[in-house]
């Protein structure tokens, strides 16, 4: 008996290993080449048109068009003649009168079509009465827009400009810190590109993570995960609808969908969360960040004047600061002296995410990417109003 049950489980474990053997080969051979077709196409791609520029670090490549990949987002990008992100590759006319907008992935629209970034609805609600240029990149901070306006306008002297808008971002204060220090030229730091999934194929060997080998590497891996994840987020959203429950006092059942979507966006991003809320931090290095970005708006300012061309700082909410007042009471009590005092033109959003709805974690739900910081369409048409109402009183 103890034989029979001994070649029985034999039988089971030479069947599992043989399964393996061959889901592994299938799977690195062929299967998950297949799945990460597009992915890979879109990696390649950000290598290729996110180019170095000595000046201001990086840009994209002039009068191009490719799909990049932001979080589970594919969305097609398109430049001009100066690099900028538009709605189809052409050469700017110069006969016309510009607006730039420049910041960081709020200003190109991550993860979204032209049509629904910042950019491309304020030209669409405008009808031509304004025409406006998108220079923001992801990971920009008010260093790299002192630097990247500063070179456009040098090199570009024919190209009218009548204002220049700043999306003043979170994590500028942060990025900022990189550049303190920093003079000269930025020296070509881009990576060449990595197949990531075999890098760390080497790596959870190496390191005898077997878990993650299984669950990335392997196709039978990659459906247990999806299962276990489709199912934690599912006990995830009751836990969050029974919080939100409770905080908002209405029936569990009364709990939205934008409601429990909102608790996604305002928890992501906790290091940059965490970074900005911890006090010893901020009085120190998010002080210091903060004085070297108004230095650099300063000097902004100054070229701008000179040309005749107007300066404003947009002030914009993430959703951790929507739910809870806190840090951007903080922030607003550091940094509207230093504008204000420096006579900038201030574009302050917050109180129309605020007057959107009734309830800000409805808010929040219908204005950002699900599971994100970022805005979706309707997020950037409330950026995009707010912009041309600003317009209109200053006409």
């Amino acid at each position: 008996m103890l034989i029979l049950i001994y070649m029985f489980f034999m039988k089971i474990i030479k069947f599992i290993i043989i399964f393996f053997i061959i889901d592994l080969l299938l799977s690195q051979s062929i299967l998950l080449n297949i799945l990460e077709k597009k992915t890979e196409k879109a990696h390649k791609e950000d290598i290729i048109n996110r180019v170095h520029n000595p000046i201001y670090k990086y840009t994209f490549k002039p009068n191009t068009n490719y799909v990049s990949k932001y979080l589970n987002y594919f969305y097609e990008i398109n430049t001009n003649d100066l690099g900028f992100r538009d709605k189809t590759n052409k050469n700017i006319k110069k006969d016309k009168v510009y607006s730039i907008i420049i910041g960081d992935s709020f200003a190109e629209g991550v993860g979204l079509s032209w049509d629904k970034t910042l950019v491309g609805q304020i030209n669409t609600i405008s009808n031509k009465n304004w025409n406006f240029l998108n220079a923001g990149v992801s990971s920009y901070s008010s260093y790299i827009y002192l630097k990247k306006i500063e070179n456009i306008l040098l090199l570009n002297p024919d190209l009218r400009i009548d204002r220049v808008f700043v999306l003043l971002d979170k994590s500028d204060i942060i990025d900022d810190l990189l550049y303190i220090n920093h003079k000269g030229d930025f020296l070509n730091s881009k990576g060449a590109y990595k197949n990531f999934r075999k890098e760390n194929l080497r790596l959870d060997l190496i390191n005898f993570n077997f878990w993650r080998f299984y669950t990335s590497q392997l196709i039978s891996g990659i459906i247990i995960k999806k299962i276990t994840d489709f199912l934690e987020f599912k006990i995830g959203n009751l836990h969050k609808r029974y919080k939100l429950s409770k905080k908002l006092n209405k029936s569990f059942f009364n709990v939205s969908k934008s409601e429990i979507q909102s608790l996604k966006s305002i928890n992501t991003r906790k290091y940059i969360m965490e970074t900005l809320t911890n006090e010893e931090w901020w009085d120190t290095e998010g002080t210091r960040s903060i004085i070297f970005s108004i230095e650099n708006l300063k000097k902004l300012k100054a070229l701008l004047n000179k040309k005749d061309i107007k300066l404003t700082i947009i002030l914009y909410p993430w959703a951790f600061e929507l739910e809870d007042g806190s840090f951007s009471k903080k922030y607003f009590n550091l940094i509207l002296p230093l504008l204000k005092n420096n006579n900038f033109e201030i574009l302050n959003v917050y109180e129309k995410f605020y007057n959107f709805k009734e309830n800000i974690y409805e808010t929040i739900g219908e204005t950002f990417l699900f599971e994100d910081v970022h805005y979706n369409s309707a997020g950037y048409q409330i950026l995009a109003n707010s912009v041309l109402e600003y317009l209109r009183e200053r006409r």
